[in-house]
């Protein structure tokens, strides 16, 4: 697969120079250019399976732009930083003149589009399971800026990520949140949103998607659940008291924040994706409307059952506006489980949940041996994972100021958001019943214990929700799932040797748009029932039974689970 080429035209020797590279040039005027194709990569639904190298140059006297103005080195930290999950190499266009420079160049990028050409062997790489470790810092080759030791900052695996990430300094942190605002002043994030401009109930559709229990979100673009995102944070963040001192983002900075998540979510993951992120969100979105932890507002159906596919075709809304609509008056429950920033926290902690995830389970990653699991001593690998990337690299330089903010009883966001992403866990999935069923003996208070505990609960309930959205819904994420199994299960054979498997590397596997149709969905995998009766069995109906008698406002949750399960009885 032949690379992508990015670079900058200052002037007009840097065509010659850069299309001296074999590859698909895409030229940009300025910085700012040059970042937003970079951050619009993100709206489609796939890895990238090639490597993408960013051609950098010195900005001319006459370019006065902050960004341009960057000095090559700070260009070259804002590439790597912001895009790494585009297999990326940075070179300057001096570079390029060097004929031995670029002969190395062009064979170190031949070499990484061979790692990442196919679906199993990227996960492979991800995940260091090959023959080969990339991220190996005694191995026999050398530390040349674009040999094989340097494909780790490339490939970027798992352990890579962790240690590149927890280890920055915080002059490092500093220039890349410099560099960041320079980015969010330059770009408008809303212009890089497709599909909008076209349609004047674009929005409006949105906003009533958010606002139903059974979120259609297989049917929604990646531009379209950022949307999404940032209409939920809004309304969280708008709920919360002035007296609360951490930096309130501006529209464009949430945006650019959301953006931010978004690609660091390996969009070619069937189900532990951006799609599943923002499910997650809004499952928590609508338990904290419900239990009065947030206001409603007038796009809110408070019909669980509501056909959802109405919402995307409807054209006579009472509402039409672009956003969630909330009553002057209205307010959150003063005696709610979570106060404004509590509730906030959680829905944060929801977004980034799964980032990074490589499409495997924790017992594959221990199964193996795996860098990443080492680091972590083998508990709630990818769950620590997820932390470490969401705190350390992209909170820590979207909003750090949130991350310090106390909610009560000096239990801070940090807090909140650390133990709320490791709670999903499925190995600690019966331990946080026990817990459950203590709490419901128990008078509630708002100490930090009950309401990191509160929080663990609705975020579990939340990551496992789809067995208990309305049946469409719930198949849809059913199929896609077992996409995911069925991938991981190939992985494994090819790591056995197994002399049967027959998977051609130098092609990648594709996959079909999920069905709309429930019938369509049966049809296309006929061992779902099996499968959802399992899981709903094993972990997911006592969990909402137990959630239900101790929040009875959740009870529609633990109703719709009963329904489905009835139907795949009778499948």
């Amino acid at each position: 697969m032949n690379p992508d080429i990015v670079y900058l035209r200052y002037h007009d020797g840097a065509d010659a120079a850069a299309t001296a590279l074999a590859g698909r040039h895409h030229p940009q005027p300025s910085m700012a250019a040059l970042v937003s194709y970079l951050f619009s990569h993100g709206r489609y639904e796939s890895d990238v399976d090639h490597a993408t190298v960013v051609v950098l140059d010195e900005c001319p006297a006459s370019v006065s732009a902050p960004l341009d103005r960057l000095s090559l080195d700070d260009k070259t930290l804002a590439v790597r930083y912001f895009f790494g999950h585009l297999n990326v190499f940075v070179v300057s266009l001096a570079s390029l003149a060097d004929a031995a420079q670029r002969s190395e160049l062009e064979q170190a990028v031949a070499d990484v589009a061979n790692v990442v050409v196919n679906r199993i062997a990227r996960v492979e790489a991800w995940t260091e399971t090959g023959p080969t470790i990339i991220n190996d810092n005694y191995g026999t080759y050398k530390l040349e800026r674009h040999g094989r030791r340097a494909y780790a900052d490339v490939v970027a695996p798992l352990s890579y990520i962790l240690s590149a990430n927890a280890a920055s300094s915080s002059s490092t942190m500093s220039r890349v949140r410099a560099i960041k605002q320079l980015i969010v002043d330059a770009i408008d994030f809303r212009q890089l949103l497709s599909g909008f401009d076209d349609d004047p109930l674009h929005a409006a559709r949105l906003c009533h998607a958010v606002g139903v229990w059974g979120f259609p979100a297989h049917e929604l673009t990646n531009d379209d659940l950022v949307y999404c995102v940032f209409l939920m944070l809004k309304h969280a963040l708008s709920q919360v008291p002035d007296t609360h001192t951490f930096d309130r983002l501006s529209d464009n900075e949430l945006l650019a924040l959301v953006f931010a998540v978004r690609d660091t979510y390996k969009s070619g993951n069937p189900f532990h994706n951006f799609r599943h992120a923002v499910d997650v969100v809004q499952a928590c979105f609508h338990f904290l409307l419900r239990l009065g932890c947030l206001p409603r507002f007038s796009q809110f159906n408070d019909d669980a059952t509501a056909d959802e596919t109405a919402i995307l075709q409807a054209t006579d809304f009472a509402d039409t506006a672009a956003e969630l609509t909330v009553k002057a008056t209205a307010a959150a429950a003063s005696d709610a489980y979570l106060n404004p920033i509590q509730t906030l926290a959680l829905l944060v902690a929801a977004l980034g949940h799964d980032v990074g995830h490589p499409g495997v389970t924790n017992a594959f990653m221990i199964k193996y041996h795996t860098p990443a699991s080492l680091m972590v001593n083998e508990r709630s690998v990818l769950e620590s994972y997820h932390t470490s990337v969401f705190i350390n690299k992209i909170l820590s330089c979207y909003w750090p100021s949130l991350l310090a903010a106390e909610t009560t009883d000096k239990l801070t966001v940090r807090q909140m958001v650390t133990q709320s992403i490791l709670a999903t866990d499925m190995a600690e999935h019966f331990e946080y019943i026990a817990k459950l069923n203590t709490l419901k003996h128990e008078r509630f208070d708002h100490d930090g214990h009950k309401v990191k505990l509160i929080s663990s609960l609705l975020i579990k309930c939340a990551d496992i929700s789809n067995v208990t959205r309305p049946l469409r819904v719930s198949s849809q994420w059913a199929y896609v799932l077992a996409r995911e199994t069925e991938e991981l299960a190939l992985l494994e054979r090819k790591l056995a040797n197994d002399a049967s498997l027959t998977l051609d590397l130098s092609t990648d596997l594709r996959y079909t748009k999920v069905p709309s149709k429930f019938e369509d969905i049966l049809a296309a995998n006929d061992q779902l029932p099996k499968g959802q009766i399992f899981f709903i069995d094993t972990f997911a109906e006592n969990l909402f039974h137990n959630i239900a008698e101790y929040m009875p406002e959740l009870q529609y949750a633990e109703r719709i689970i009963s329904k489905n399960k009835q139907f795949w009885l009778s499948r």
